[in-house]
């Protein structure tokens, strides 16, 4: 081979050499700017915090270990837990006496409840059975079962809202229990989980969170934590009551957990109603 042929296959090969390093190159650029238009996942605002002040306290039966609570018409209904002392009951909220009071079977350990079509639905917690009653009676209805855990559940005039313990709403067809839809619950932190008791008020879903002093004021369409009402010492700074009972050795409380836990709404006067398993009272509290 030519001295010159060697050169212009030297020079065909270089040529080669470089249109790839160009390819290369350009190929990462490419790639790098596709990763820079990537919008990244948008960061949730910090919960909003929703002061509050105490309109008044009310008297509250020390042996109910609360797990619902909800105003109809004139009266609250309650719903009290642990396996043998569970039960149904009508209020009088002026003194905490029951008007009504129906005990369920002592295998079943209640939870939740929520009123929809003046029907009473009270969860229980690991039985998997809804129990139905006539609102103004309580008279049983009957029951549905339920797949998963009962925790908290309140309604939106079509669906029943369920919760199960970790950061998940159930939307559920009240006839069929068909779950419609699955609301995952989170903040600016990432998922909420411990939600339990729960209440709709004005268009957005309040949650207790088991073992915190505060209520989540969650959007129901994106399952955002939009507000939270801190309510951390609301016992201790409002009550009259001796709450030495609260920490005695091997009580129910202390083995239990006299947590806060209970939310009605009371539509009429734009109030909410709060207590705790075991408390003394209810707060009627106002959102400033």
């Amino acid at each position: 081979m030519s001295l010159e042929n060697k050169r212009w296959q030297q020079f065909f090969f270089t040529a080669i050499q470089i249109s790839l390093a160009v390819l290369i190159f350009t190929a990462c650029n490419n790639e790098e700017s596709k990763t820079e238009n990537i919008p990244s996942e948008p960061t949730l605002p910090a919960p909003l915090n929703l002061s509050y002040t105490v309109v008044n306290a009310y008297p509250h039966d020390t042996a109910a270990f609360t797990q619902g609570l909800e105003w109809y018409g004139e009266i609250l209904l309650e719903s009290t837990g642990l396996y043998g002392k569970s039960t149904l009951r009508q209020v009088e909220p002026m003194n905490g006496k029951s008007k009504k009071q129906i005990n369920n079977e002592k295998d079943i350990f209640a939870e939740g409840i929520t009123v929809m079509r003046d029907t009473v639905y009270q969860l229980s917690w690991e039985n998997h059975l809804i129990f139905l009653y006539d609102a103004k009676t309580l008279k049983l209805l009957g029951t549905k079962n339920w797949n998963y855990q009962g925790w908290g559940i309140t309604n939106d005039g079509n669906a029943l809202i369920i919760s199960d313990g970790s950061d998940k709403l159930y939307f559920v067809e009240p006839n069929s229990m068909q779950v419609k839809n699955i609301l995952s619950v989170k903040d600016h932190i990432g998922p909420v989980n411990n939600l339990n008791e729960l209440e709709m008020i004005e268009g957005y879903i309040y949650a207790n969170r088991w073992q915190y002093e505060y209520i989540l004021k969650i959007d129901p369409m994106n399952g955002n934590v939009v507000a939270t009402i801190d309510l951390t010492d609301i016992l201790r700074k409002n009550s009259k009551s001796d709450l030495s009972y609260l920490s005695q050795n091997n009580s129910t409380a202390q083995i239990n957990g006299a947590v806060l836990n209970g939310i009605a709404y009371n539509a009429a006067k734009k109030t909410i109603f709060v207590t705790g398993k075991l408390w003394p009272e209810i707060f009627e509290i106002k959102l400033q």
